[in-house]
């Protein structure tokens, strides 16, 4: 049966279509294996459930002056303007957590009627940890707290009337959520 099967192999491989055929399978499984490779092996690029899209306070601080600039620039009456954001604290990460609890009741008999009943409660948490590459182990971030602002001051030149006031002050308190007497605006010195 073995030179049987031998034979058939030998007249399948003798004609130049089955040789390419032979080839271009090799080549595609070749290319499989080195994606395989080259996507796992040679990437430095963090899970995306760790550490992706994570913003420092100072760049989140930064961001915010900066988009508050633009929008402060647009209202009418403004003109030129500065922006400075003072934030409370850091970036509060919250990460996600495995929980295990254990109840234990135990009651003691006196003839029919329970003398006495104990319970005992045990709760565990870890940290659920994933592979961020390299070998490297993180915990796994729920959520991210950005800090909360402390105050805003706005200098701009149209800050002389007190109707552009009004309306910067109003944009900055609904766009950041802070109360009015967190936002100070003011004019600019020439």
């Amino acid at each position: 049966m073995g030179a049987g099967l031998r034979e058939k192999l030998d007249a399948v491989f003798k004609g130049k279509h089955s040789r390419t055929l032979l080839f271009v399978g090799i080549a595609g499984m070749a290319l499989i294996f080195l994606s395989t490779v080259i996507q796992t092996g040679g990437s430095n690029k963090p899970n995306p459930s760790v550490g992706a899209g994570q913003l420092t306070s100072q760049e989140y601080v930064a961001q915010l002056e900066e988009r508050l600039t633009g929008i402060v620039g647009s209202i009418e009456g403004v003109g030129r303007c500065q922006v400075m954001v003072t934030a409370e604290s850091g970036v509060e990460y919250v990460y996600a957590v495995e929980e295990t609890q254990n109840v234990n009741r135990t009651n003691s008999y006196n003839g029919d009627e329970v003398a006495r009943e104990t319970q005992q409660e045990n709760t565990e948490q870890k940290y659920i940890v994933v592979d961020a590459g390299n070998g490297k182990k993180e915990a796994l971030v729920k959520t991210e707290r950005q800090p909360a602002i402390q105050g805003v001051v706005i200098v701009c030149e149209g800050a002389g009337s007190m109707v552009v006031q009004e309306r910067v002050t109003q944009v900055v308190t609904t766009a950041l959520g802070i109360p009015y007497n967190k936002v100070c605006v003011t004019k600019l010195s020439k």
